[in-house]
């Protein structure tokens, strides 16, 4: 009887070590990729090199953030429209983006993308 109690205390503890390990791992693979994922927020950067391609997009009276990002993703603007609306929420330029027809080359990072929607020259921004 005291070995058959000794066997499932140990295999008790194995499997609360075991359990303790993988949570540990998850939490350590988990801020990993909320790091990258904040890096690239504020770590900007464009589709591609100078001089890029230009391409017009238009943004109706109306249209929300998610929309508009959504618009520059499918335009090839952005690589992912969910990291540019959050870029957008947390910048100066949140409830700032007005409708017009905008020429955006993919040159461009995302602050100027920005800032030429808020009807600001990029070069001011610098």
């Amino acid at each position: 009887m005291n070995t058959k109690r000794a066997a499932l205390t140990v295999l008790s503890i194995a499997l609360k070590i075991v359990v303790t390990a993988v949570v540990i791992l998850g939490i350590i693979r988990l801020g990993g990729m909320a790091f990258d994922y904040g890096h690239s927020v504020f770590q900007e950067e464009a589709v591609d090199e100078e001089p890029g391609r230009s391409i017009t997009v238009s943004i109706e009276d109306g249209t929300d953030v998610q929309a508009v990002a959504k618009l520059l993703e499918d335009k090839g603007l952005v690589n992912d429209w969910k990291l540019f609306y959050i870029q957008v929420k947390v910048s100066k330029y949140a409830k700032k983006l007005e409708a017009g027809t905008y020429t955006l080359t993919t040159a461009m990072k995302p602050r100027e993308m920005m800032a030429v929607m808020s009807g600001v020259d990029p070069a001011e921004e610098e």
